[in-house]
């Protein structure tokens, strides 16, 4: 029946299984089914669209979520923003790429409002090399690609997933990133990761 939507069917299937934040759903069994009968290439394209698109809407939740902010935290989670660069594209990359819950990073980048088109472009990268290798994998009958797979039912996984995103956003929160920004630059992160550690053990 799903073979009937074609490629189609593939991208919706791919855009509802990310849409929603933090509810596994296992998107990928029925693209391993159906990447069997449809041309890997195009089924992997559709994937990476799909899933992007989807993986959106966590994004603008975090975005949202700003309006509860104020100025002076705004301005500070923009320095952070900034101070992310070409290393915010390599863990939006791999967290979207990999079989890993990439909510906990997606909607924190959304509340320090991150450049969105380098955004997008490291999340559809991603995106695009999981379908990819899903729909070869499963063209090839590769027996490890249930790794890539999941099963998406176990409600510890999703506790553990919102506890570690409201933990990194409590820590982003936390940060003077203007303060950070300012030190990092003359000093190195390093240098910074051991000042704070010496600044909490002295409050």
């Amino acid at each position: 029946m799903l073979v009937a939507y074609g490629y189609f069917g593939t991208f919706v299937i791919s855009l509802l299984g990310n849409v929603v934040p933090f509810l596994p759903v296992p998107y990928l069994i029925p693209i391993f089914l159906l990447s069997q009968v449809l041309e890997p290439f195009f089924v992997g394209i559709t994937v990476g669209i799909g899933a992007s698109l989807g993986k959106c809407v966590s994004y603008l939740i975090g975005r949202g979520g700003r309006a509860v902010l104020n100025e002076k935290k705004k301005k500070e989670l923009e320095c952070f923003g900034n101070l992310l660069g070409k290393y915010g594209v390599i863990a939006v990359y791999l967290f979207s790429s990999l079989p890993l819950p990439d909510d906990i990073i997606v909607m924190p980048f959304g509340i320090i409002k991150y450049n969105f088109k380098r955004f997008f472009m490291a999340l559809l990268l991603g995106k695009l090399t999981l379908g990819m290798i899903v729909a070869y994998a499963a063209k090839y009958s590769f027996e490890y690609a249930n790794i890539f797979i999941g099963r998406g039912d176990s409600l510890l996984t999703i506790a553990v997933s919102v506890a570690f995103m409201l933990l990194m956003t409590w820590v982003i929160y936390k940060i003077d990133w203007i303060e950070a920004t300012e030190y990092i630059e003359k000093n190195g992160v390093v240098a910074y990761i051991k000042f704070i550690i010496s600044k909490r053990s002295k409050s």
